[in-house]
């Protein structure tokens, strides 16, 4: 009897969160690659060869990735489908690679700073933000 007492308390510990719809459930420790961007009729996808990521962290709400160049990192909230970023830094370092790197790095992180909602479907995570611009990631494992 206690076994069956002992597995059912840590079920309820493992899958409350989730009933529970704690605000970190869907990013927590999840790491994702860019695939693409832009208007969300229309988006573009992603410079070929060039990775993109962003990293939910388990502790807090903290994200950080590659633009393709530079590393970011920041918070964030999510409330219900809102998702916003705040304090996003990130390191300032010339890319070698061509300019097109740099300019589908500087449009990313303008994106993801004017972040509005989320959705995930599936393996994939979609962004929305001001203007109807998306950045569309898959998840990836890291």
């Amino acid at each position: 009897m206690k076994k069956a007492v002992v597995g059912a308390a840590c079920l309820i510990f493992v899958l409350m969160p989730f009933a529970c719809g704690g605000h970190g459930d869907e990013f927590s420790e999840t790491s994702w690659s860019l695939i693409l961007l832009g208007p969300a009729g229309f988006p573009e996808p992603a410079l070929f060869g060039v990775r993109v990521t962003a990293k939910f962290s388990e502790h807090g709400n903290e994200i950080s990735g590659s633009g393709g160049c530079n590393s970011y990192s920041g918070s964030y909230k999510m409330d219900g489908a809102s998702f916003s970023t705040e304090a996003l830094s990130w390191t300032e370092r010339g890319c070698p690679e061509p300019a097109e790197v740099m300019e589908q790095e500087a449009r990313f992180l303008r994106l993801l700073a004017r972040a509005e909602t989320f959705a995930i479907s599936g393996l994939r995570l979609t962004i929305t933000g001001a203007g109807d611009q998306v950045l569309v990631f898959v998840r990836t494992e890291e």
